[in-house]
């Protein structure tokens, strides 16, 4: 059935058709957006997303909303599931279960090129809730939010983590367990930090 579908398509939504399948099927789970758009040179989201609903209007496809990578074939087999179970709120009276079933796709988090992965050796950084074997996920962008934690390469010193303020047009950060802040370049900082993942 879907060999007859693909028959159909014209020769730039059957190559794309069949990137998406690759994915899927070797690597776990479709490409996103821009992966989509640099393997193609199509340099508009919108002209991927044209695209992909073309693909899906034609039934090869289906695509989930509320997922980062929700690109899903429709010749995959029925039982096979995608993402975490999300099972509910999480406190102490106990668990508030979500009114639909949902599942929560983390595999971004891994796969993005702009994002490096360090892993922690001490404790210097408890305060903010990052202990020893934690692995600290640190975005790269050209710009990053005053307030957040942002990983700092200072002349002479090793990177570490830094409170990241703009205060009149200036860079500064605080460092953990040290008191005021100090002036920063912008190239001194490497990246946002954009997760925290524990394994137990």
């Amino acid at each position: 059935m879907a060999q007859t579908k693909v028959r159909k398509l014209t020769p730039r939504q059957r190559e794309i058709y069949e990137f998406l399948k690759d994915k899927i099927l070797n690597r776990g789970y479709g490409p996103t957006v821009r992966e989509i758009g640099a393997k193609f040179g199509i340099r508009s989201p919108n002209g991927v997303m044209c695209h992909l609903k073309a693909l899906e209007k034609k039934g090869l496809i289906i695509r989930e909303s509320h997922m980062s990578r929700a690109i899903q074939l429709t010749d995959w087999p029925p039982d096979r599931k995608w993402g975490i179970r999300y099972a509910g709120e999480l406190s102490s009276s106990g668990v508030r279960s979500p009114k639909s079933e949902e599942r929560l796709d983390f595999s971004d988090v891994g796969n993005d090129e702009n994002l490096d992965a360090y892993r922690m050796k001490d404790n210097s950084l408890a305060d903010e809730h990052i202990v020893a074997g934690d692995y600290v996920i640190v975005r790269k962008a050209d710009s990053y939010t005053s307030g957040t934690l942002v990983l700092v390469r200072k002349r002479g010193k090793k990177p570490t983590l830094a409170r990241y303020f703009v205060e009149e047009g200036e860079i500064r950060l605080e460092y953990p367990g040290k008191k005021g802040t100090e002036a920063a370049t912008k190239n001194e900082v490497l990246g946002e930090l954009a997760g925290v993942i524990r394994r137990y």
